[in-house]
């Protein structure tokens, strides 16, 4: 029973390792790298692969922004799932996952798609803030612009960020995409496309922002980039690629086996969409081995139909309903010159936890 048990430990942890485990920067404090040893030791602390700690070697200057991206990554995660039955919460064990990001879930899909971006993300805006020596403002656009404006300024410098986060993010999964059992296989090509599907959402999130020139702000020139929105917008996207994720499952197609939708209804799935190969629990039943929280005790919303409602919340289950006080502030003056003066305003409302 003990070889069982350490067998499937290791499994869990060789299936970890190297992915999204670098997420696990997020419980260390903010180190400057500047080191190679601190990349030799990252080997150890955070399961990375041999790619992994020579990219950590050669960018050092971009390791600090892999730490950035894997707090930005947890946070925002857990920020727009913080009310649905699965919020999100077992991404802090990295790297050391339970299941529900290791079986090849759509939430397993999501977070994958969401590092990815988050890398991409804060590695391209240091570029155009000019923090990473490798790498500068963004491309111009080649087309011409379509207005009273010229294209100027410092873009943020997505091609790099992309480069860098699908190098770094990838070299575990490109290496178990090769390898001859076909789960583990199908597993890898899974997480590379919605690594890919995470690049391909932050891309498409540039914006144009602008800067005004002429006489007394009259705006009669502009001067134009590209820049790219908070990563909670990002998120978003891919949370709505997450509701509409396609399952997928290796058919052989002539001589070869190629990765494509479980049933024929589901239809094709494109480079944006994000896949999955195994089907999730509802989490409404406490598994922690899967990474389950169950529903007990959470607070929902009696008057949402939503994810947040109490009837989706509590599974079908009754929930209590309890009266609280709140104490805010309220009544704000700003008060010259320099500060705000508000007072405490008390009021009861109701609070609703499922059974």
């Amino acid at each position: 029973m003990r070889l069982l048990g350490a067998l499937v430990w290791l499994t869990a942890l060789w299936q970890a390792t190297g992915a999204i485990s670098w997420l696990a920067f997020k419980h260390v404090e903010a180190e400057a790298w500047n080191s190679t040893r601190l990349c030799r030791l990252s080997r150890q602390r955070h399961g990375f692969v041999k790619r992994q700690e020579k990219l950590c070697r050669r960018y050092r200057d971009v390791m600090r922004h892999v730490h950035t991206a894997s707090h930005q990554s947890m946070h925002t995660c857990q920020k727009l799932f913080a009310n649905h039955r699965w919020n999100c919460s077992s991404i802090n064990f990295a790297p050391n996952y339970t299941r529900d990001l290791t079986a090849g879930t759509r939430e397993q899909a999501f977070v994958y798609a969401q590092s990815a971006a988050a890398l991409m993300h804060s590695v391209a805006r240091a570029c155009s803030a000019g923090t990473i020596f490798y790498c500068g403002c963004g491309r111009t656009p080649r087309r011409l612009p379509d207005g009273n404006f010229k294209w100027g300024g410092c873009g943020d410098n997505t091609k790099f960020g992309q480069r860098f986060a699908r190098k770094f993010a990838d070299s575990a999964d490109r290496r178990k995409s090769k390898r001859t059992s076909q789960q583990e296989r199908l597993r890898a090509k899974v997480n590379l496309h919605n690594n890919r599907a995470g690049s391909k959402a932050v891309q498409k999130s540039l914006r144009i922002e602008c800067k005004c020139h002429g006489v007394s702000g009259s705006c009669n020139i502009k001067t134009c980039w590209r820049k790219l929105p908070d990563l909670l917008t990002i998120g978003q996207r891919l949370q709505r690629k997450y509701r509409a994720a396609i399952e997928v499952a290796m058919r052989r197609v002539g001589s070869r086996w190629q990765m494509a939708p479980a049933t024929t209804a589901m239809g094709r799935f494109s480079k944006d969409d994000l896949i999955y190969n195994a089907k999730s629990p509802d989490y409404c039943v406490k598994d922690t081995s899967f990474g389950s929280l169950g529903t007990n005790g959470r607070e929902c919303n009696a008057s949402s139909t939503s994810h947040d409602g109490c009837q989706s919340m509590c599974c079908g289950r009754p929930y209590n309903t309890f009266t609280v006080e709140k104490i805010e502030r309220c009544q704000c003056k700003y008060v010259w010159c320099c500060y705000v003066k508000c007072k405490t305003c008390k009021r009861w409302v109701d609070v609703h936890e499922c059974t």
